[in-house]
């Protein structure tokens, strides 16, 4: 039975490595990414790792006692321990070395065939450990082998645990977060009185989605009523830091963490002082909301993750294939069938992908009324990667950012109808943007759509080339709130013509560049540097 221990070793080495310090790793190096504290990530995590270790010792127990029953000796046990020690030390370096081309799990499509130089660093590192098990056999017996490649393990795990510690410590990821997220309650709720709308569509850049509505004759009066805005311009190049700053103004200078601004924006945000003066009922439709701790408004469809009801099978999906995509060799990592590093399917909230929010907006015809004054913020996920929608928002394989960007184009026709169908048109304000444009992470996505209607405005669409910052829209939002038409809005734009906005690069935030310009938001060859850099 002493001989059992080496396949235990094994067993909790393998599952340790795999399904309790790489998701914990990935939680410590993520906070912000997570809806929960760590102590509810804990929990599955352990559930988990346990439940694998078991069912993992019963196998090498099975194999064990097999090889006793047909023959005299544990040769073949052992030579199975070797074949699984090398599994083991190569999975350890393909996930802690070979590491620095993994994909970016965004949504973009992966080009698997594009790692010859990783595959063969693969290859390289299987033969080296086969070579050297072979040689260690022929140099000692198969058992002594076997004894010091478990003791080996055994020493990983050790320096992986006093890594894993150490980096929980250094990132604070024992504190309790108190987090939020939002679901889809009264998302189908418009006011008798007046409603506040705003239609946020991921990542579509304003020249794309003009070049579509022009061309087509079907969507010509469309934007009637509305002021489209050719020259607009937003503040950051991706959606983590654009959400809060459209909602409440406040920028991010690095100065605290992401969590920290993000909470305290909220929690300032003068559109949100100002909705609960006039009586507004507020609902966020941000699947990815960041506000933690103290909730100082009424965000009626907001909920404390506390209060979560997760469901752990979608999570262990979540976790296993997290680690099967870092720890599988290139080659192997596209069976892992990840599609991104959530792990919000594991409780009921509001999802900004098209599966979920598009039927929201298109299926439910009739919408409830209320008495109570309305603001719906919906944030959906548009042009963003992958794309996988045709025109009439079905789904497909291998489809192109164009054919999202008219597949907004037909949710927002439908959204319109409806509101209209509903006398919910004609007393809303309607504000429908992006977060930011598309493209590559570069200086080019800063030209995102905006078009704004007033209530009770009537009128042509009007093409407006005022060039337009996202940092005016808190003095837009208090004016629409009084009753302003859209062509009363950005009239000091005419004269001051100069805009700020900040880069950084994706999975880089703690390193940002301020910019500005007087010029066209598309025409970055004018962008200039103001010297600014928030570094943390």
């Amino acid at each position: 039975m002493k001989k059992l221990v080496y396949s235990y070793i094994f067993t909790f080495s393998f599952c340790f490595m795999l399904l309790f310090y790489e998701p914990l790793l990935l939680y410590a190096t993520n906070i912000n990414d997570f809806w929960f504290d760590f102590a509810i990530m804990l929990k599955p995590v352990i559930i988990l790792f346990l439940l694998t270790f078991i069912i993992g010792c019963l196998f090498f127990t099975i194999i064990y006692f097999i090889n006793l029953k047909f023959q005299k000796d544990t040769k073949l046990y052992y030579i199975i321990l070797i074949g699984f020690s090398i599994c083991f030390f190569a999975t350890y370096i393909q996930g802690n070395y070979l590491i620095g081309n993994l994909p970016s799990l965004d949504g973009s499509s992966i080009n698997w065939n594009g790692y010859l130089k990783e595959n063969i660093i693969t290859l390289v590192v299987w033969l080296v450990l086969i070579v050297a098990s072979i040689l260690l056999v022929k140099k000692i017996t198969l058992e002594k082998s076997v004894k010091i490649t478990s003791y080996i393990s055994i020493a990983i795990c050790i320096m992986l645990a006093v890594s894993l510690v150490s980096t929980l410590i250094t990132n604070n990821a024992f504190v309790k977060k108190g987090a939020h997220y939002t679901t889809d309650k009264n998302i189908n709720n418009v006011s008798e009185n007046k409603n506040f709308l705003i239609f946020m569509l991921d990542s579509i850049s304003e020249d794309t989605f003009y070049k579509i509505w022009q061309n087509n004759e079907e969507y010509k009066d469309l934007f009637d009523d509305f002021t489209y805005y050719t020259d607009a311009m937003s503040t950051y190049p991706l959606t983590r830091n654009s959400v809060p700053f459209v909602l409440t103004g406040e920028w991010n200078r690095n100065e605290t963490d992401f969590s920290t601004y993000s909470s305290n924006a909220y929690n300032n945000s003068p559109l949100f002082k100002l909705l609960e003066e006039k009586k507004y009922k507020i609902n966020l439709y941000e699947s990815d909301i960041v506000w933690n701790g103290n909730v100082d408004y009424n965000i009626d469809n907001l909920e404390s993750c506390e209060d979560a009801k997760a469901n752990f099978i979608n999570f262990f999906k979540q976790e296993v294939k997290y680690a099967l995509f870092k720890y599988l060799p290139y080659n192997l990592k596209r069976y892992s069938k990840i599609e991104g590093m959530s792990f919000s399917s594991s409780i009921i909230k509001f999802d900004s992908r098209n599966s979920v929010a598009y039927k929201n907006m298109t299926e439910n015809g009739e919408l409830s009324k209320v008495d109570s004054n309305i603001f719906q913020f919906y944030h959906i996920e548009g042009g963003h990667v992958p794309f996988k929608v045709d025109k009439n928002l079905n789904e497909i394989e291998n489809g192109t950012y164009e054919q999202k960007v008219e597949a907004c184009i037909t949710l927002i026709r439908t959204y319109l109808i409806r509101l209209k169908e509903n006398n919910a048109y004609d007393n809303s304000v309607i504000i429908i943007m992006a977060d930011h444009g598309y493209d590559e992470v570069s200086l080019k996505r800063f030209n995102p759509l905006l078009m704004i209607k007033g209530i009770n405005e009537k009128h042509d669409v009007i093409i407006s080339d005022l060039p337009v910052s996202y940092v005016d829209l808190q003095d837009a939002y208090t004016s629409l709130l009084d009753n302003a038409q859209s062509t009363e809005l950005f009239k000091h734009r005419e004269q001051d013509k100069r805009r700020y906005f900040i880069f950084y690069k994706y999975l880089q935030e703690n390193h940002m560049v301020e910019y500005t310009t007087t010029e066209a938001a598309t025409d970055d060859s004018k962008f200039e540097q103001t010297g600014n850099i928030f570094d943390r």
